[in-house]
């Protein structure tokens, strides 16, 4: 009786919560309690800046920070990503165009797309039209999506991805490895390059399973065509193995932790 009652207090608080996360996501988009961050990209064969992931972040007066991980679940299954994504790309090409004008030439923002976005939403003609609006090559555009992202509506998702293609803009798959991607999704879906998931490179310089899957997933990407990413970078021995196993761009708090648009250029202007 006793673990039957404590199952029932999880799943009341667990719904109990859904519903605030509700209420502070529909309080925030009314008022705007978004900002986006940005963490840089680094070149592990040149050290030189090469881009941005941008990345949310909800912060309401009432509630205070509410982290991604507990928000974008919620507004992804209720379908406020459509509105929220809306504000979330106005704002990115907003940003890039900011850093642009402001010496960051060459450099490429990584965009966040939810399957939902691409499902129920009109994500390519946003992108084209604000890429219009801000006058963003393509090259300065990367779009992201999960491993999982793959098997909603494959046919779908690929029609999409083809037309983004058509015009530019490259194609990646992140966290890659915790999913359900399969090598012939990578070659369904004619993708560019992989983010290797940080719970990978967490323990490379004390794991040998960790180890061999970096290695593994490098090794395939480079007989592939495809660039890699490494997240979450934290320690200098982690740049150093995957340096030298070949890696082509670094992510993480080694290298510099998410910013506003203000404090980024700041950091990377000279």
């Amino acid at each position: 009786m006793i673990a039957l009652k404590e199952i029932e207090t999880e799943d009341t608080l667990s719904l109990a919560r859904w519903h605030e996360i509700e209420s502070i996501m529909s309080d925030s988009l009314k008022n705007n309690y978004f900002t986006m961050v940005y963490q840089p990209l680094v070149s592990l064969n040149t050290g030189r800046l090469i881009g941005f992931e941008s990345l949310i972040r909800c912060e309401s007066p009432r509630f205070g920070v509410i982290g991604p991980d507990e928000f974008i679940p919620h507004v992804e299954q209720t379908g406020m990503i459509i509105e929220l994504g809306g504000w979330i790309f106005e704002q990115v090409f907003s940003d890039l165009r900011h850093m642009l004008d402001a010496g960051l030439g060459n450099i490429r923002i990584s965009l966040n797309i939810s399957p939902v976005q691409i499902l129920q939403g009109n994500v390519f003609q946003q992108v084209m039209s604000l890429m219009e609006q801000y006058d963003v090559p393509p090259s300065a555009i990367k779009i992201e999506l999960t491993e999982t992202a793959l098997i909603h509506n494959p046919a779908k998702i690929a029609k999409v991805l083809e037309q983004f293609h058509q015009k530019g803009i490259k194609i990646w798959i992140d966290d890659f490895g915790t999913g359900y991607a399969s090598l012939g999704l990578l070659r369904q879906f004619d993708i560019d390059g992989l983010k290797i998931d940080r719970s990978f490179v967490n323990g490379i310089t004390q794991n040998n399973e960790d180890f061999t899957l970096c290695s593994a997933i490098i090794a395939m990407a480079q007989r592939l065509g495809l660039e890699t990413v490494a997240e979450g970078i934290e320690q200098d021995g982690q740049l150093q193995i995957l340096e030298q196993l070949g890696c082509d761009v670094a992510q993480g708090y080694l290298l510099g932790r998410p910013q506003g648009v203000a404090r980024s250029l700041s950091m990377w202007v000279k």
